[in-house]
């Protein structure tokens, strides 16, 4: 059983596509997406050998060793060509930001990055470079996760508030989005610092909208 989080994670892969997982742990995303007869194949990367043998027995267990592949590598380092989309889950920005450095991700159709605390700084890295955010999913599980998609198509600079809270987000105003700000809030009343009065009037404004 996928968490919700890996869940949403599995919702963005288009069917047929050719997927590499990065810190795969055990294999629990790739082995939805060949069980649910998303992917046409994963490969299920990890730096750490005892994860990844969790992974192995894991695709085992399910008969996959046909069409999900695991590889022992540090990021993106030994990703082979045939790759659709990447996605790499539950690690900081840093990591993140570490494992993009030097490659060449023009090589994918997306990339799919939920990074678990700061998706400002994500969004901020992608601005900089002049990358395309696709999209951006906001899901409640053991807490809140900010997942964004994005290619590196030449888009267009953000705005410190499109920074902050995402550009889609603030375009769509889902429910869920408004739920996350609502949390944002409260969060930020209870510190009662004058030095979110701005955070707190942003939030206000983009409660107020839509």
């Amino acid at each position: 059983m996928l968490s919700k989080r890996l869940l949403e994670i599995a919702k963005l892969i288009n069917k047929n596509e050719t997927v590499y997982d990065v810190g795969t742990d055990h294999a629990l995303l790739p082995c939805f997406l060949i069980e649910n007869d998303i992917a046409k194949k994963v490969y299920a990367s990890d730096n750490k050998e005892g994860p990844l043998n969790a992974a192995k027995e894991n695709i085992k267990l399910r008969g996959y060793e046909d069409r999900i592949v695991t590889v022992l590598a540090d990021g993106l380092d030994k990703c082979p060509t045939d790759v659709d989309v990447v996605t790499i889950s539950g690690m900081g920005y840093h990591t993140v930001e570490h494992i993009f450095e030097g490659k060449d991700l023009s090589r994918y159709k997306r990339l799919i990055v939920q990074i678990n605390k700061h998706p400002e700084m994500l969004r901020q890295y992608i601005s900089d470079h002049e990358y395309t955010i696709l999209d951006e999913v906001i899901v409640k599980d053991d807490f809140w996760y900010e997942i964004i998609v994005f290619n590196t198509e030449k888009g267009k600079k953000l705005d410190k508030r499109e920074i902050e809270y995402g550009p889609l987000n603030c375009k769509r105003s889902l429910p869920e989005f408004k739920e996350y700000l609502q949390f944002m809030k409260k969060k930020y009343e209870k510190i009662n610092n004058d030095a979110y009065g701005e955070k707190l009037a942003e939030i206000e404004d983009l409660l107020n909208k839509g």
